[in-house]
């Protein structure tokens, strides 16, 4: 054969077999490593597990991450798409910061887990953010509030004592009641303001700001969220906003008396 037929041939026969899937041991069909598109993820995995699919089509991440930019575009990524770094190159910012300071955090940052075990019960030492979040090959939100308090506990309790988990979720839930009552209080003082409330809107968006540390400083049992960057930062809103009110109204007198 010659040289030219015979390197044609072996390049197609490679090529074939990156296009085409191969028969395993038991039967099964296997996939070679890809890569592979988006497209062509969503082609074989709507068939091969469709409610999972369904899952992710549903959740939060459809809109914004699609396979790829969790798994790769090769097959056999699903340790590294279990490791917050697949998490934290879009979720930056304070989202990826109270936890990475949380006790959770620490713990995966110092205790390098087996990324290579799924993120079952028990598995891992400290929960990553996939391990929580994606809990069980769960391609929503595990720790969306709206599936209800027991999700949480049930993922919590595989390592906390339930107990534990109820109080913490109580706990969670009483520092959140204490911020808004402080959100609303800064809302209500806006609004006193001679030029309204949008003359203070900086001051407003910063208790929105310092809410949402401690929901972030809750969900994450961060302490420093919760309250450095959270319950006392409010405060000092609410302080700001009072003087900033008060010498408004300070000044708008003094122009009445032509002072």
């Amino acid at each position: 054969m010659p040289a030219i037929r015979l390197g044609g041939l072996l390049l197609g026969v490679a090529l074939l077999a990156q296009t085409v899937p191969a028969q395993g041991g038991d039967g099964s069909a296997t996939v070679h490593e890809g890569p592979f598109t988006q497209g062509e993820c969503l082609g074989c995995h709507a068939t091969r597990d469709p409610a999972l699919v369904a899952q992710w089509r549903a959740g939060p991440h459809a809109a914004a991450a699609d396979c790829l930019a969790c798994h790769g575009e090769r097959h056999g990524a699903l340790p590294k798409a279990r490791q917050d770094a697949a998490c934290t190159g879009c979720h930056e910012g304070t989202v990826a910061h109270s936890y990475a300071t949380s006790k959770h955090g620490v713990l995966v940052t110092i205790g390098r887990p087996d990324w290579t075990l799924p993120l079952d019960r028990g598995n891992y030492r400290a929960p990553g953010c996939a391990y929580c979040h994606l809990h069980a090959a769960d391609h929503g939100d595990t720790m969306d509030p709206g599936l209800g308090p027991a999700v949480r506990e049930w993922v919590c309790g595989a390592c906390h004592a339930p107990r534990y988990v109820r109080e913490q979720l109580a706990a969670g839930d009483r520092l959140a009641d204490i911020a808004r009552l402080k959100r609303a209080e800064a809302q209500g003082v806006a609004v006193l303001h001679p030029a309204g409330a949008a003359a203070v809107a900086d001051l407003l968006e910063a208790t929105e700001h310092h809410l949402r540390n401690v929901h972030l400083g809750a969900g994450h049992q961060s302490p420093d969220y919760q309250w450095w960057h959270g319950q006392p930062a409010l405060d000092g809103d609410l302080i700001r906003l009072r003087g900033a009110v008060a010498q408004a109204l300070r000044d708008g007198t003094a122009q009445k008396c032509g002072r």
